[in-house]
C-alpha cells in the first residue's frame, strides 16, 4: 500500500498542483487550514503531511504537534514562501524532517516525498540486516568523548539526568545509551516531547486518564509513566512545561506516585527520569517561568551536549556514518562524498546540528539514487549556500570574495551585507559565462534550478541587469 499525504495549504491553485503531482505515485489529500487538518488526521491517518506555515488562523508550525499527536510516525515537511533560518529550526525543533522554500522544484519535493515515505511505517522496505542500534553514537572529538565517557559511569545508576544542549544536537540519541547501557535496558524506554503536546492534553499524556475523567475519555488509558515502569522516561524540552504540570511532576520526583485523571488511587512507579532541553532553566528560573526546586530535582548530574559547529571534527563521520545507514535501510549503493561537498559540510555552521545534517545526508542519497557520489550540488541549498545565512567560508574562499568595509560604530546589517555578496556571485558568474544560467551555475556548483530561484529572490531582472548581451538558457 502506498503512503498516504496530506497537503495543509490555502491556495487553491497551489493545492491543486501538489495534488496533481503525486496522483501517480501516493494516496492524497489536501485541506486549507489547520483546523480541517486536525480534524481529517483525526478521522483518517495519514503518514507524511506537507504543511505549508502561513495559514489563515492556527499556523503551520503550530499545526505540527497536532498532527504528530494524532497520526504517530507522521513524516512532516514545512513548506514557505518566506523562509528564515530560525522557522527552519523551530519547525525541525517542532518535529518536521524538512523544509522547503517557495518557489520550489516539484522534483525536489517528489524527491522528499520518497524519503519521507522511507521513513514513515508504510514506506520502502529495510535491506536485510539493516538495523542499527539506535543509541550508537559517533564521537571522535574530545568533547562528545568526554560526554560519553561521563554518561557511561552514571549509566548504572539511578540518579535523575538532566540533558542540556542546542536543538538537534542528540540529546534523546544520549538518553538512551545511558538507558541501554543500565540495569533497566530490558525495560521499556518511553521518550516523550513536551514541546510538541499541547499544554493541554501534556497532564493526560503523562499520567494518563480513567474512562469517564472527561469528555470524549470513553476508555482507560495509560500515560508515559506508566507506560515506563521499571524502565527510563525521557522528557525532552521540559523547560517548555507549564508551571502547573512542573508541581505534578516534582512530587511524581519525589514520592515515585501520582494518580489519573480522573482518578484518587495512588499509583506507584519505578522510573528513572533523563530530562532535556534546549532552554537555558536558570534564566527561566530568574524569569519566573520554571521551578527551582524541579530544576535542583532534575540536574542531580547534568550532561551538556556541544552544538555540532563546536565539535567539526565530529561532522565528517557522524555524516558518512549516516550516509551508510541511510544508504543500506533503503537499499541503495553505497556513497561517498567528494571533495567540495566535504569542504563545505565541514564549513558549514549547522544551526540544527546533528539532525540537521541527518537530512541533508538522506536528502543527498535518496536525490542522487543509485549514483554512488554526492557532490555540493546534491546538497541542500541552505548547505551550499554557507554558514547560518549567506556564503560559507569554502564558497567564500573558493570566489575569492571579500567584504572590505569596516563595521561602523553604530552596527550594520548582517543579513542585508550578506544579500550583496550573493548578488554579486550570482552577477560575477553570469558575466563570466555571458549571461548563460546554466554555465553560472556550473560555475558555482549548483543547480540551474536553484540559480534562477536565487535570481528571482534577490530580485534580478534579466532586462536591467543583464542589458547588452543575451542571456541564454
Amino acid at each position: 500500500m502506498n503512503a498516504r499525504i496530506l497537503f495543509v495549504e490555502d491556495d487553491p491553485q497551489v493545492r491543486g498542483l501538489l495534488l496533481t503531482a503525486v496522483a501517480d505515485t501516493y494516496e492524497a489529500e489536501g485541506v486549507a487550514t489547520a483546523e480541517a487538518a486536525i480534524a481529517r488526521a483525526g478521522q483518517s491517518s495519514f503518514d507524511i503531511a506537507v504543511v505549508d506555515v502561513t495559514l489563515p488562523q492556527m499556523s503551520g508550525i503550530d499545526l505540527i504537534p497536532h498532527l504528530s499527536r494524532l497520526c504517530p510516525g507522521i513524516v512532516i515537511i514545512v513548506i514557505s514562501g518566506n523562509a528564515t533560518i530560525s522557522m527552519a529550526v523551530e519547525a525541525m525543533k517542532r518535529g518536521a524532517i524538512d523544509f522547503l522554500t517557495k518557489p520550489f522544484n516539484l522534483d525536489d519535493l517528489l524527491s522528499l516525498l520518497k524519503l519521507a515515505a522511507s521513513r514513515s511505517p508504510q514506506g520502502a522496505p529495510k535491506a536485510a540486516g539493516s538495523a542499527i542500534r539506535a543509541e550508537q553514537i559517533v564521537a571522535h572529538s574530545a568533547s562528545a568523548k568526554a560526554i560519553l565517557s561521563q554518561a557511561a559511569t552514571i549509566a548504572p545508576f539511578n540518579t535523575t539526568v538532566l540533558i542540556t544542549g542546542e536543538t538537534g544536537t542528540g540529546k534523546e540519541l544520549l538518553a538512551r545509551s545511558i538507558h541501554h547501557q543500565s540495569p533497566r535496558t530490558k525495560r521499556p524506554f518511553v521518550a516523550l516531547n513536551c514541546a510538541a503536546v499541547p499544554e493541554q492534553l501534556l497532564e493526560d499524556e503523562l499520567f494518563g486518564h480513567v474512562k469517564g475523567a472527561f469528555t470524549g475519555a470513553h476508555s482507560h488509558r495509560e500515560g508515559r509513566f506508566e507506560q515506563a515502569d521499571g524502565g527510563s522516561l525521557f522528557l525532552d524540552e521540559i523547560g517548555d512545561m507549564s508551571m502547573q504540570l512542573q508541581a505534578k511532576l516534582l512530587r511524581v520526583l519525589q514520592e515515585r506516585e501520582f494518580e489519573k485523571l480522573g482518578s484518587s488511587r495512588t499509583i506507584k512507579v519505578n522510573v528513572r527520569i533523563i530530562a532535556a532541553t534546549s532552554a537555558d532553566l536558570e534564566q527561566r528560573i530568574a524569569e519566573g517561568s520554571f521551578r527551582a526546586d524541579l530544576y535542583y530535582r532534575l540536574n542531580v548530574v547534568h550532561l551538556h551536549l556541544p552544538a555540532l559547529r563546536q565539535r567539526t571534527e565530529d561532522i565528517l563521520p557522524i555524516a558518512d556514518h549516516l550516509l551508510a545507514r541511510f544508504c543500506e535501510s533503503a537499499a541503495l549503493p553505497a556513497k561517498r562524498l567528494d571533495g567540495d561537498a566535504i569542504d563545505v559540510l565541514t564549513s558549514y555552521r549547522w544551526p540544527g546540528n546533528i539532525r540537521q545534517l541527518q537530512n541533508a545526508m538522506e536528502r543527498a542519497a535518496a536525490m542522487t539514487g543509485m549514483a554512488t557520489v554526492i557532490g555540493l550540488e546534491d546538497l541542500p541549498d541552505e548547505v551550499q549556500g554557507g554558514a547560518v545565512s549567506g556564503i560559507s567560508m569554502f564558497l567564500q574562499n573558493r570566489a575569492d570574495l571579500q567584504v572590505d568595509q569596516p563595521i561602523p560604530d553604530d552596527g550594520m546589517s548582517f543579513d542585508t551585507v550578506v544579500t550583496e555578496v550573493e548578488r554579486d556571485l550570482l552577477l560575477k558568474s553570469l558575466k563570466k559565462t555571458s549571461g548563460n544560467k546554466m554555465q553560472a551555475a556550473k560555475l558555482l556548483n549548483m543547480k540551474r534550478t536553484t540559480f534562477v530561484e536565487k535570481l528571482k529572490r534577490l530580485g534580478i531582472s534579466e532586462g536591467e541587469i543583464f542589458a547588452g548581451y543575451a542571456v541564454s538558457e
